[in-house]
Order: structure tokens, then C-alpha cells, then sequence
């Protein structure tokens, strides 16, 4: 999984999100930043956070005045967040795993129902193919009657 940090650029002094593991990335402003030599102010799994600290890091930036409502990136779902987290991934067992992982961090324990709520916003497989396909690779169990764990 994607480690995701806030920098500020040395040149213009804007925060900028970044892949952690990556070695450099460019600013805006065209200045190209080696990550080894930059501090990260934050650091997340989720894209999510990392846009919402961008923000709120450039605000504080210039001035350190909250930012105006309607800028303000709205709270999706917990079900949307996990899946805008698998849909980046492209092994499709990988992929399962985190959506597996991040149902068993929001509730301890999900049903085919969570799963069916977080493959319709992915359409990517069927919510009992992807169970299936989990227990066959060993990475949920099944606590209960329909209820399962990520390992």
C-alpha cells in the first residue's frame, strides 16, 4: 500500500502531496524536489487525508486562516473511501485485500453486504467472488454465520 506525505516547496513555499516512496517529484512552480532532502509534515494511507492536509497545510502557509467552506473537500462514505483506495490497484488479489482490510478497520467484522456496498462504487467483481476468492487465498476468515475478518 501507497504511503502518501505533504512537503513544502523550497522555492515557492507551497505544500505539495507526494508518494512517499517516490525519489523526487516536481512543484508547480517547476522546481524539481528530491524527497531524501525534504522533511514530510504528514503522512497517510489514504489519498484522501493526504488532499484535506494539503489544504490545510497551504492555508496555514499563508496565513493560517481556515480555509472557506466551500473549498472544503466534502466526507465521502467510509465504504467510497475504501473503495477509491482499491481502485489504483491493479492486482486484482491485492486489490481484494485492501478492500478486505478496510472493512474489517471500519466495522472488526463485514458481511457480503459491505462488500456489495463497496463494489458498487468499484465495479470491478462480484461481492461473492471476492469472498470467495479471499478465503481461497487464506486472507479473511469467517467469524460467524456471513460475517468475516481480514488475517
Amino acid at each position: 500500500m501507497s504511503k502518501y506525505g505533504v512537503i513544502v516547496c523550497p522555492k515557492c513555499g507551497l505544500a505539495k502531496g507526494v508518494e512517499a516512496n517516490k525519489k523526487t517529484t516536481s512543484c508547480q512552480c517547476g522546481r524539481e524536489i528530491v524527497l531524501a532532502r525534504t522533511k514530510l509534515m504528514f503522512l497517510s494511507d489514504s489519498p484522501l487525508e493526504l488532499a484535506e492536509s494539503v489544504a490545510k497545510a497551504n492555508a496555514a502557509l499563508r496565513g493560517g486562516k481556515d480555509l472557506p467552506r466551500e473549498r472544503r473537500s466534502k466526507s465521502k462514505d467510509p465504504y467510497a473511501s475504501i473503495a477509491e483506495r482499491a481502485k489504483v490497484i491493479k492486482d486484482p488479489i491485492e486489490r481484494m485485500r485492501v478492500i478486505a482490510r478496510g472493512l474489517s478497520e471500519l466495522k472488526t467484522e463485514f458481511t457480503i453486504e459491505d462488500v456489495r456496498k463497496v463494489t458498487s462504487v468499484l465495479g470491478k467483481d462480484a461481492p461473492e467472488d471476492i469472498i470467495a476468492r479471499l478465503q481461497e487465498h487464506n486472507l479473511i476468515y469467517e467469524t460467524g454465520d456471513g460475517t468475516y475478518r481480514s488475517i
